[in-house]
Parts: structure tokens; C-alpha cells; sequence
């Protein structure tokens, strides 16, 4: 049974729900395999106290099998039905991507299953070194980019994630494909900004020092790479020619609850995606009844007052930090 939170009963009613989809078979539709090689955090130049605050020293590895053929050919299917029903189209939230829909597992059932697949979540877990789970907020446990009607623009420009450990899972042939390879720099997220000008997660479209720059190479659709992806400064460049350039990222939440987790609640606030405040607030009070539910069990007769309100504060912090940034936008 999957530790994170279910889907929510309900759906934004701008997302269009397909019907008359395969069942999602894991033994059918996943080829799960390891990649050849993970770079570390460390290996970055993040500094040990960096990394104390991370669930691992996962930083990213190079592209691994996820995909059956048959898997592959339903999520290429599925994907592209759902194009005309993108988030830059009928009113459903834009923000620095260029074409891309988010909340895919609510349009998708096939797809819900696939995130929420304990068989994948395992495999990445081993991978990442910390356990995961399908992300907690379904507008992200469940996204897929198209590549921008206009190729003036990147597919995604230079920034870092509000989750912690997400996949890039490529859909389309890569070698049909002109530009739109995904890109890191080999660095710190704090010396990528820095070069560029830039602080906190959203992106500039701008160029970094090529000797600093990594180009992750998909062998074939139905491969993706994992990456900790709050702490990896990345992009995905811009097409030169017009093609199919579709890729699935599907996130994970760190488990179980009450463990420190990268999802930047306060960040995604400011996202225009239905439905997103209140996948916001399930999250953010699913983790803080996990983290009071801990301080039930741990707590001692002989704590101060002091270390009861400061453990009192840390289970709350993220909570009240979400809410107070919510309330800005009713205020």
C-alpha cells in the first residue's frame, strides 16, 4: 500500500478526463532498469553541511530504461491526446513553461496508476537512497511537457524544482530531435544563479559557461534520469527545427510524513493551476500531522518549555509559512 496521500475524490473541472484507457499492468508496461552512472551531490561541490539537509547525496544520473514498448506506446498515446487540453490552453494556469500540462493523473487513470506504481516508486527509492513515494501534490506527481509552439523559447529555461526527486522520462524518438537536450550545470544551484543573476527556483533563459554545462543523452523514448531536482540547476534548450518533442516528469515525496522534504509549498503557491491551494494545503497538513504525531510519541516530561516550543515550531513551521503565503492572495 503506497504510504503517500491518495488522489483527491474531486477534479478541477478544466481538466478533461479520458475514457476507454488500457489498465496499467507493471509487469506489462514497466522495463525497469539502473543507470550506468549517478553523480553525486558532493561530486557538485555541495558542501557537507549542504547535503546534511537533504534526504541523500543523490545529485543526478544518466538515462536508465522505465518503459515497455507497450507501456511506451499507450503514455505517447495518452500524452498526445491530451494536448489540446494543456495548461497554456482553456484557462488552465501558465507559468514559465512553454507547453506542458500538469495534474496529468487526474485526466489519466493509466497514468495516475503509472506514478503511483510501487514498483517504480521502489526502484527510484534504491536509486535515491532515501524512500519515496508518488508526490503528495498530484499537480506535480503527474507531468508531462510538449515543446513551445514557439522555438523562439526554451522548452524550460535554466532553474532548479520545488520538489525534491523527480524523473524526466523521454516520449519521443530523441533522434528525430534538433536542440531540446536536457541540460545541468555541473555546480552548485547557488553558483548557477549567481552567474546568471538570478535567486530562487523560477528560471532565465540565458547561456552558463559550456565547460560547466552537462548534456544528459536519452538512448531512446521510454528512457528517463532521475535528479534531485531542487538541488540540480537545469534546463531543457530550446528546439532548432519544429518536431514531437514530448517528455513525462513524474515527482515523488520523501516518506514516510514526518522526514524533512524538499516540496516548496510556498513557491508553488504563486502557480495558477486548478485546484493547486488545496493540493497545497492536504500536503502541508498531511506532513505537519505526521511531524505532531511524532512529537506526541517523543516528547518528555522533562523537556524545558524551551525545547517544547522550538519542537512545537518545527512541526508547524512549513504549515504556517504555506498559509501565511496563501493568505496573501485573499488579503
Amino acid at each position: 500500500m503506497s504510504e503517500t496521500l491518495r488522489f483527491p475524490d474531486q477534479r478541477p473541472t478544466e481538466y478533461i478526463k479520458l475514457d476507454g484507457e488500457p489498465i496499467f499492468n507493471a509487469s506489462k508496461h514497466l522495463q525497469l532498469e539502473n543507470p550506468d552512472k549517478v553523480v553525486s551531490l558532493q561530486a557538485l561541490g555541495y558542501s557537507s553541511d549542504d547535503i546534511k539537509t537533504c534526504p541523500s547525496d543523490f545529485g543526478v544520473s544518466s538515462a536508465f530504461r522505465i518503459l515497455s514498448d507497450e507501456g511506451l506506446a499507450i503514455i505517447r498515446d495518452i500524452c498526445l491526446k491530451m494536448y489540446d487540453n494543456r495548461n497554456i490552453s482553456v484557462g488552465t494556469g501558465v507559468n514559465r513553461l512553454g507547453s506542458y500540462v500538469r495534474g496529468a493523473g487526474y485526466r489519466s487513470k493509466f497514468i495516475k496508476d503509472f506514478c503511483d506504481s510501487p514498483e517504480l516508486a521502489q526502484h527510484l527509492s534504491a536509486m535515491a537512497g532515501t524512500k519515496l513515494a508518488r508526490h503528495s501534490v498530484p499537480a506535480v506527481a503527474c507531468g508531462v511537457n510538449y515543446a513551445p509552439e514557439d522555438l523562439r523559447r526554451a522548452v524550460d529555461s535554466w532553474h532548479t524544482d520545488s520538489v525534491a526527486y523527480d524523473i524526466v522520462m523521454m516520449l519521443s524518438d530523441p533522434h528525430t530531435l534538433d536542440g531540446g537536450e536536457f541540460q545541468y550545470f555541473h555546480g552548485t544551484k547557488t553558483e548557477g544563479q549567481d552567474i546568471l543573476g538570478i535567486s530562487g527556483e523560477e528560471g532565465i533563459d540565458t547561456e552558463l559557461p559550456e565547460d560547466r554545462i552537462v548534456t544528459v543523452p536519452f538512448p531512446a523514448a521510454g528512457y528517463g534520469f532521475m535528479q534531485q531536482g531542487n538541488m540540480i540547476f537545469h534546463r531543457a534548450r530550446k528546439l532548432n527545427k519544429r518536431a514531437e518533442r514530448m517528455t513525462m516528469i513524474p515527482s515523488f515525496v520523501v516518506v514516510p510524513a514526518h522526514v524533512d522534504d524538499g516540496t516548496n509549498s510556498v513557491n508553488m503557491a504563486g502557480w495558477d493551476d486548478p485546484g493547486l491551494p488545496a493540493e497545497l494545503t492536504r500536503h502541508e497538513a498531511w506532513r505537519a500531522a505526521a511531524r505532531l504525531g511524532q512529537l506526541v510519541d517523543t516528547v518528555s516530561l522533562h523537556d524545558s518549555p524551551k525545547r517544547l516550543v522550538e519542537d512545537m515550531d518545527k512541526a508547524l513551521a512549513p504549515l504556517l509559512a504555506y498559509r501565511d503565503r496563501l493568505a496573501k492572495d485573499i488579503n
